[in-house]
């Protein structure tokens, strides 16, 4: 994926190119174009866009500082709904314009236990409505569209070794031709960042002013013969030497108090001093300005290598290059690896970016949208042809299903049938209790199904022919004069006399299988009063429904 920084400036426009795929990237080249007196930056722009070999997939851009305020806010919640209204409620009493005037973002920086701490950057709807439609009309569409310190912070990360890291917060001076910003960074967070108008432009017309000489040439002098003495330097220096510092230091001084305020209110935020100063743009390449520095602040001053120090193939690049293109190596830092879903982008509701494969292009789609509209309009009308057919077929069956419900339901009210049609479960139900009904006053006028001669019948049947038996007890069921009971248990029991023991065992094995549910209780030798031995046999039990015959 082709990455693209872009940092449009006042006196040119710079942009970086990474490679990145896999979550490691490359810089794959570096591009500057100078913007004439009364050219349009944003037309600069779209010509180095144009002129590049391969369209960028993905466009980053920031934001100017003094359009941005940001803030650090610890939130007692790991819930992403719960932080999302947080910031909200928070920013709704602290940012000095109304909430609803404003578009941000926001970026979870830490989470420890329940507490979560989130980086918060805001501005005006309209100040990024006029950028986008500036944007829009030079035929560019930023993916990402972020602040300056967000894209600082990317940067940073990448760039401090751990050692640096450790020993106290980070200071970046970028002086540009008509502004400075002011960041510092500490554990991994921006801290502060301030724009403050004062830039390489300021020098020149000090130097313009005091020797009375056009700005363009003492544009030149500052470029090509420009220093600045600090205190340890001066004794040896020559009065025009320290004329000429004396001039450009005049502005300077505003700068470096503005730095002090800067490392002042780090200190007042984090509790901890600032460690070290980064030099960056065009202007920190003025011989003498680190030094003068150190002895101002009082802190080690370096010039910050933005793409040397970026380059995996080991390229170094110039000190101009590495001063004037931090920016735009930030920028597009921050859609690299993690950083590209952490990113601060202002480019949400509204403003956010319909992709090119989102884009429908209608001229394309005329015949096949045609076609669906034809196919959508011929089936909507069978729908609705079918509709009527089954309307009316439902209607006849209706009808059917009321003459059904009023031949077996004759005292069914009009009400009743409705209720019925609209809810088939009641109507079965009352279907099943009419059937009961009919069931039961069927038993009551039909013959006892449990008469005791007719399980007497199957009894008499089953004794074989060669058998000879005396029944001495016989109990079943009811009488048949009895009127049907339904609670009935159905108990039978039967008594016979019999000579030999093989002859019980053999009759009671019969009327056990024939005689389903009753079987033989016991069987014992008694005697009659003409002194013969014979067997009792005695069978009892609740016969099935089948024992009675059909």
């Amino acid at each position: 994926m082709r990455i693209l920084g872009l940092d449009v400036g006042s006196t040119s426009v710079k942009a970086v190119e990474l490679d990145s795929a896999f979550g490691r990237f490359e810089v794959h080249e570096y591009h500057e174009a100078k913007i004439a007196p009364g050219q349009s930056p944003l037309e600069v722009t779209r010509d180095l866009l144009a002129g590049l070999p391969k369209a960028p997939d993905r466009i980053a851009v920031a934001v100017r500082t003094s359009r941005i305020t940001f803030r650090t806010l610890q939130l007692p919640t790991r819930d992403k709904k719960a932080i999302q209204a947080g910031v909200g409620f928070e920013l709704d009493d602290d940012l000095p314009f109304a909430l609803e005037d404003a578009i941000y973002d926001y970026s979870v920086l830490q989470q420890a236990g329940q507490l979560t701490t989130v980086h918060v950057a805001a501005t005006l709807e309209d100040h990024l409505r006029t950028s986008l439609a500036e944007w829009a009309a030079a035929g560019i569409d930023p993916d990402l569209v972020t602040t300056e310190a967000w894209a600082y912070r990317a940067l940073l990360n990448r760039i401090l070794t751990p050692e640096q890291t450790a020993t106290g917060p980070s200071m970046l001076l970028n002086i540009g031709h008509d502004h400075t910003v002011i960041y510092i960074h500490w554990k991994g967070q921006p801290v502060v960042a301030r724009e403050v108008p004062i830039g390489g432009r300021d020098l020149t017309r000090a130097l313009a002013a005091h020797y009375r000489v056009p700005e363009d040439q003492a544009e030149v002098a500052k470029l090509d013969h420009g220093f600045v003495l600090p205190a340890s330097q001066r004794e040896q220096a020559s009065p025009e030497q320290i004329e000429f510092s004396q001039t450009l230091l005049e502005p300077l001084g505003e700068l470096i108090r503005e730095v002090r305020h800067a490392a002042l209110i780090c200190k007042n935020l984090v509790h901890v001093p600032a460690a070290r100063l980064h030099l960056a743009g065009g202007s920190s390449l003025l011989p003498g300005l680190a030094r003068l520095l150190e002895e101002e602040v009082k802190l080690p001053v370096t010039p910050i290598q933005a793409l040397s120090t970026l380059a995996n193939s080991g390229v170094t690049y110039s000190e101009s290059t590495d001063a004037t293109f931090v920016l735009a190596a930030s920028l597009a830092l921050c859609q690299v690896g993690s950083e590209r879903t952490l990113a601060i982008n202002l480019r949400k509701g509204a403003f956010t970016k319909v992709s090119s494969r989102q884009r429908i292009d209608l001229d394309r789609l005329k015949k096949p949208l045609t076609a669906i509209g034809i196919v959508s309009a011929s089936l909507l009308l069978s729908l609705v042809i079918e509709s009527q057919v089954y309307r009316s077929r439902v209607q006849q069956v209706d009808e059917q299903l009321q003459k059904s419900i009023r031949s077996f339901l004759s005292t069914a009210s009009p009400s009743a049938i409705r209720t019925y049609l609209a809810n088939p479960s009641i109507l079965k139900k009352q279907i099943r209790q009419e059937l009961e009904k009919a069931r039961d006053v069927a038993r009551l006028a039909g013959p006892n199904p449990k008469s005791p001669l007719a399980l007497l019948r199957e009894v008499s049947a089953t004794v074989p022919k060669d058998v000879t038996v005396d029944l001495l007890q016989y109990q079943a069921g009811a009488s048949p004069s009895q009127p049907y009971q339904a609670g009935l248990d159905g108990e039978a029991s039967f008594t016979f006399l019999i000579q030999g023991q093989a002859t019980a065992d053999r009759l009671a094995t019969l009327l056990d299988r024939k005689i389903p549910g009753v079987s033989k209780s016991k069987v014992e030798e008694t005697t009659l009063p003409d002194g013969t031995k014979r067997f009792k046999v005695t069978l009892k039990g609740k016969p099935a429904e089948d024992a009675y015959g059909k």
